[in-house]
């Protein structure tokens, strides 16, 4: 017997996500986070010497970057166009949209906290940002329960 996984389970018993009160507020923060994360990234591209949000190579010293190319290209690319897709296909209500939005929120806490430990050097953007990805993972979780404890009972 075949294992089905949420994403491609067609049963009518598994419900697709509702765009109710934390539905809404997840898709939300994606869009700021993708906002922020899009604005940032095309800075640090931009100008990868990290002029344009007046950073200094240097505090990439010990890191595996030289410049903020890479940096740049992560953060617009996973966190900016990423965020984005998670919260159109929260919109369509694609059963994996909830659950696609906590990973996207648990990954920007991770990359807020490595992010820390290699600059050394803390902005009000860290914090902000570490809490749009706790609060996107929080509402993921609500948003996306009844689907999971749907598809968990009809396997």
């Amino acid at each position: 017997m075949a294992a089905h996984s949420l994403a491609t389970h067609r049963s009518p018993d598994v419900p697709r996500p509702e765009l109710r009160r934390f539905g809404k507020a997840c898709v939300v923060l994606l869009v700021l986070l993708g906002l922020g994360a899009l604005a940032g990234g095309i800075a640090l591209v931009a100008k990868p010497d990290g002029s344009v949000m007046h950073f200094d190579v240097a505090i990439l010293a010990g890191s595996p970057f030289a410049d903020f190319t890479a940096p740049g290209l992560t953060l617009g690319g996973l966190f900016g166009f990423g965020s984005f897709a998670i919260a159109a296909i929260g919109i369509a209500r694609s059963r994996i949209a909830p659950f696609a939005a906590f990973a996207i929120g648990c990954g920007q806490m991770i990359w807020i906290v490595v992010q820390l430990s290699i600059i050394k050097d803390v902005s009000f953007l860290h914090p902000t940002f570490f809490g749009v990805g706790l609060l996107i993972a929080l509402t993921a979780m609500p948003w996306g329960w009844p689907t999971l404890q749907a598809w968990r009972a009809s396997r």
